[in-house]
């Protein structure tokens, strides 16, 4: 395989990824910004913080880093028992670090499409 069609491939199971994530919080996330200044302050801030983290050195995201930051955030907080069904059980008003910070990356996910 030529290392173009590898590229694309491993592109297109970041964004897949991405897709996941965006599905599983974005929808309802979105709403309880909309619903909630303190929310949406705080995804703000966890976007910005995640974009200097994961960004290049031109300010670029990239569908593959974000995934790879998304799901070692994902890894990292399930093994401390946290699971992203939480704020379906819980609300968002009460989310935890994680949920807020892959709320974040979704929404970075939508900025690149």
């Amino acid at each position: 395989m030529d290392g173009d069609h590898d590229y694309g491939t491993v592109i297109d199971a970041a964004r897949l990824a991405l897709d996941q994530w965006s599905a599983r919080l974005g929808p309802a996330g979105r709403i309880a910004m909309a619903d909630m200044p303190a929310l949406l302050a705080a995804v703000d801030q966890h976007a910005a913080e995640v974009r200097t983290a994961v960004a290049d050195a031109w300010g670029e995201l990239s569908p593959v880093t974000l995934a790879a930051y998304a799901d070692g955030l994902a890894d990292t907080a399930m093994t401390r028992g946290w699971s992203a069904d939480e704020v379906h059980e819980r609300g968002w008003d009460r989310a935890s670090w994680p949920s807020v910070r892959l709320l974040a990356v979704c929404v970075l996910h939508e900025s690149l499409r």
